[in-house]
């Protein structure tokens, strides 16, 4: 066998070390500088992977009444969410999550689509986790990667009262409500918003201060420890104290079941709403977690309209209770003299027509002067005083009053109705499709094509009550007063309403005499606004003063028929036990 002998000379040798040397140099250099120089870099970064950081929230601030009821406030619940970047096989493991939580895939896939802000932001899919299946999905964590349970509180509703049109309620945010919000407040797709009512009206004060905690955990994405490192607490919400009285609200509501209509009550001299009900209402128990949507389809389709707020966007024709603005026209005018009198013999035709209108007492009330025009409510006297007036006079002191504008309450979405001008005519009617002389033959009626909110009403009778004086309506016990535009008005107008308005109710003949109480002077006007869709609606707008402070009211039933028969028994109703109430907490 032929061997070759392995030569090498010393160059080889040389070069071959140098390169060896160099290598272990090279290696050990590049682990001084990882390992020293950019420790805290690469610290920081294997934490990152190492370390999880969540979301806190801390609870939403609660609603209370006046007397310190807790009416809105907050229990604890669990959500599920999952982080899009770190699922595997999402088919898969929603169907998992599917069966443990037992809502059908098809649900979980649309609340994750609609939620979903980006592959790194987490996504709720799932609420009200029971710790039944908590413990499920803790022994299935290798099959869920990305998902995540945690605390979070909802709104509990207090069985004192559970008044969704005013309290409002919370909705769950989806990615096409996010652009419209404020970016400072962190909010994400999934999370409850004030949607409606109060909620909305203090969302900023009610919402809580979001925090962040810190997490370890291991390479399966499973908690290992708690880390108090840097933690940035939650802070919970404001509590919001309401004017409302809700043994006063109950009372109110318990007066309208079975009836569709409006009470409110309030504190003339503060504008403090002490009750707002609006009958039919619903349940505010649909938006504890999230509201399906065949629940909302069965409210929407309701024909009682439970989901209207009908003290602030229903809208309805005032009726008789508009005879009050054409006697401060004629009044302040000098357009006659109060103590003149007019035969009523139960109809008026207007001069140069054949057509009649006729009073709602068929054989005439005979000889009547303002107040007993007023008292009585006779159509006849006010078919001929409002001919003397113009009607953008009408309609200025109309407007005046509030009418045709918001009230400026705190809550969302009030409608401001109509106080119909001579533009408004020209529009609908054409140049000679109506007449001046014959439109305020409605107009002075509260009829025709006029249509207010029961809060304006409300509005109108502390203008009245105030003398002109009045504070803006409010929710918020803690809101500071502020005043409407003042309306100057003589005395003699102030003092010859205020007689009209105690003998609507204080006299026999008066027309609201049904609300009449043996020791408080209650001053009152009864309306019958007729409705093309059915029966008339029932009014009455009155105060009276109590322990020195005035106090208003608002009744409204729809299709209820007449005001003095329906909607005067109730006021006096809830005028009696406002002030045994009010007298027992007194001597308590």
């Amino acid at each position: 066998m032929l061997k070759i002998e392995n030569k090498a000379d010393i160059f080889h040798y040389r070069t071959l070390l140098f390169v060896l040397i160099f290598s272990i140099l090279t290696l050990l250099s590049r682990y001084f500088y990882l390992q020293v120089i950019e420790y805290e870099r690469y610290s920081s970064k294997s934490k990152v992977n190492s370390i999880r950081a969540q979301d806190t929230y801390a609870p939403r601030g609660l609603i209370l009444d006046r007397n310190g009821v807790v009416l809105v406030e907050n229990y604890p619940t669990y959500i599920l969410t999952v982080t899009p970047y770190k699922l595997k096989d999402i088919n898969k493991q929603l169907q998992i999550i599917s069966e443990i939580v037992e809502t059908p895939i098809d649900e979980l896939l649309r609340r994750y689509k609609k939620y979903n802000q980006g592959r790194f932001l987490p996504t709720i899919i799932a609420k009200n986790l029971t710790f039944a299946e908590i413990s499920q999905i803790e022994e299935r964590r290798l099959e869920l990667s990305g998902f995540q349970y945690k605390r979070f509180d909802e709104r509990l509703y207090s069985d004192v009262l559970k008044d969704a049109h005013f309290l409002g309620y919370l909705r769950e945010l989806d990615r096409e409500s996010l652009s419209f919000l404020d970016k400072s407040k962190l909010y994400r797709a999934g999370e409850l918003i004030g949607w409606q009512g109060l909620e909305k009206q203090y969302e900023s004060e009610l919402r809580y201060s979001k925090g962040i905690e810190y997490i370890e955990v291991d390479t399966y994405g499973r908690e290992i420890n708690n880390i108090n490192e840097n933690n940035i607490p939650a802070y919970p919400g404001k509590n919001l104290i309401l004017s409302i009285d809700s043994k006063l609200q109950q009372f109110s509501k318990n007066l309208l079941i079975d009836k569709k209509g409006v009470i409110l009550i309030s504190n003339v001299n503060t504008g403090d709403i002490l009750s707002m009900v609006s009958n039919p209402s619903y349940s505010l128990d649909i938006y504890r977690g999230e509201t399906t949507d065949s629940s909302w389809n069965k409210l929407l389709s309701d024909e009682n309209k439970p989901i209207l707020n009908r003290n602030i966007a229903g809208l309805y024709p005032p009726g008789s209770s508009f005879k009050i603005i054409t006697a401060f026209n004629l009044i302040e005018d000098g357009l006659l003299d109060p103590e003149d009198s007019l035969m009523c013999t139960g109809y008026y035709s207007p001069p140069g027509s054949s057509k009649t209108f006729k009073c709602w007492k068929e054989d005439g009330h005979g000889l009547v002067d303002l107040n007993k025009a007023i008292a009585q409510s006779c159509n006849v006297y006010f078919y001929e005083t409002v001919q003397l007036i113009k009607l953008s006079d009408w309609t200025k002191t109309a407007k005046l009053f509030g009418f045709h504008e918001k009230t400026d309450i705190d809550l969302p979405n009030e409608l401001i109705g109509q106080i119909p001008d001579k533009e408004f005519f020209i529009n609908t009617y054409g140049r000679w499709g109506w007449s001046e002389r014959g439109v305020l033959l409605n107009l002075t009626l509260g009829q025709g094509d006029i249509l207010v909110t029961p809060l304006q009403s409300l509005r109108y009778i502390n203008h009245i009550a105030s003398k002109g004086k009045t504070p803006k309506l409010k929710l918020n016990a803690g809101k500071e007063i502020e005043y409407y535009n003042e309306i100057d008005l003589s005395k003699q107008s102030w003092d010859r309403i205020f007689k009209g308005l105690y003998d609507v109710v204080n006299t026999q003949s008066g027309s609201g005499w049904r609300a009449k109480q043996s020791d408080i002077k209650l001053y009152g006007k009864t309306s019958t606004a007729e409705n093309p869709h059915g029966e008339p609606h029932a009014w009455f707008n009155g105060f009276f003063d109590f322990e020195g402070q005035k106090y208003s009211l608002v009744v409204l039933v729809e299709n209820g028929g007449g005001g003095g028969a329906i909607a005067a028994p109730i006021a006096g109703k809830i005028v009696k036990f406002f002030t045994d109430n009010q007298v027992e907490i007194v001597e308590k």
